[in-house]
């Protein structure tokens, strides 16, 4: 079918989205992946039934990126692509998304975003008049020791209290963030469908202009 320019420009930035979306979902649990991952193989056959954790409308994305801003701050280090799985079955999330922002940490920056997280708790508790007190150089090299190690019990008597509290941070930081994100993702979907009805209205209009020019001609031709 012949294509006006603006219409093959619109058409190739539509194929780029695809393309460019297709490489970042490239190394994330897909429908056509899910089952070379540790745990979330065994419920492969059932994830594949859910459309709405494959799903990308914003209906499905934005709660997908709230969580998954959360739970990647959170101290569950280990165990977020499974429990990025049973989220986004809660909240018919996108499972793709909330299982991509577990990347964000890291063994790299794991530690950093956890004092990160319970300075920030520690700070909204003594807003509201609850006095935690803070990691001195100690506690932060025995957490470093305790995680490599995996010694909480032996040696980190407060854990609960600090478990507690970077969840707290988590959740306040990650909201922030999940807002931030969800609210770009919108604009982004909005322009998005813009492009794609424009691009539908003109091959439309075209179409009608064809189909109303058709019966002159051959009624000139009789």
């Amino acid at each position: 079918m012949y294509m006006t320019a603006e219409e093959s420009e619109l058409n190739k930035t539509r194929w780029r989205r695809i393309r460019r979306v297709k490489k970042w979902l490239r190394p994330l649990p897909r429908r056509t992946n899910i089952h070379r991952y540790p745990i979330l193989k065994f419920f492969s056959e059932s994830a594949r039934k859910r459309i709405y954790i494959w799903s990308f409308r914003v209906e499905n994305a934005v709660p997908a990126i709230y969580a998954g801003s959360i739970l990647t701050l959170m101290p569950l280090y280990g165990i977020q692509v499974p429990l990025a799985f049973l989220l986004a079955l809660l909240l018919r999330a996108n499972l793709p998304i909330l299982a991509g922002l577990q990347i964000v940490s890291n063994p790299i920056t794991v530690l950093p975003i956890w004092y990160a997280a319970y300075q920030t708790g520690r700070i909204f508790l003594s807003l509201i008049g609850v006095k935690v007190a803070p990691l001195n150089h100690e506690e932060v090299r025995l957490l470093l020791d305790n995680f490599i190690h995996g010694a909480w019990g032996n040696k980190f008597d407060n854990i609960a209290t600090v478990f507690g509290v970077t969840n707290l941070g988590a959740i306040i930081i990650g909201t922030f963030f999940g807002l931030i994100g969800s609210v770009i993702y919108r604009i982004i979907a909005n322009r998005t469908a813009a492009s794609y009805a424009l691009l539908r209205a003109k091959i439309n209009d075209r179409k009608l202009k064809s189909d109303s020019q058709t019966p002159a001609k051959d009624s000139t031709n009789d």
